[in-house]
């Protein structure tokens, strides 16, 4: 280890000197417990590594866990703590993890931030389903695939129509 550097660690009393120590070995003071996650569970995750298929995550200080390059839509920093969901809890007990909501709960809450900014900006937002993904995404910070279920489902329901050049409120009485 080199000063000035960041380094992960698992931080713990040592029993024999009764003192504060860490430990850069994190891998043994994980994974001691079987998973017991349900579907789309919240949990706190700590971005670890990159590796060649995503990021190894840490859930709840207790699992190893990995999110797929392809479901991530910015840069993962080492150390960084954000939120996350369960995808599953595969046989061999590892475990996929996802950044957002998953299944239709994802969808209605993608689809009330896209009906808040709709009101915000007076009933029309110029994107729509062939913008650009990067627009989508820091717009409403969720995959153009997620963006057109939310605007579909809101089509369907009849509260926005999709126009050449954005979509639009639609007026109710």
């Amino acid at each position: 280890m080199r000063e000035g550097k960041w380094y992960l660690v698992y931080v713990h009393l040592d029993h024999v000197t009764k003192r504060i120590v860490a430990s850069a070995r994190v891998d043994k003071f994980l994974d001691n417990v079987p998973p017991v996650y349900e579907f789309n569970q919240e949990v706190n995750l700590l971005v670890a590594d990159e590796t060649e298929i995503g990021y190894k995550v840490i859930i709840n200080n207790l699992h190893w866990g990995l999110v797929y390059h392809n479901e991530i839509y910015r840069r993962l920093e080492r150390g960084e703590h954000l939120k996350g969901y369960i995808k599953e809890v595969r046989e061999d007990e590892k475990i996929d993890v996802s950044l957002t909501r998953l299944g239709y709960e994802k969808v209605e809450g993608i689809a009330g931030i896209i009906l808040d900014a709709l009101k915000v900006q007076n009933g029309f937002l110029p994107v729509h389903d062939k913008s650009p993904a990067e627009e989508i995404y820091s717009l409403f910070g969720c995959s153009k695939k997620s963006f057109k279920q939310a605007i579909g489902a809101l089509y369907k329901k009849k509260l926005i129509s999709i126009e050449p050049a954005g979509i639009r409120l639609i007026e109710t009485e």
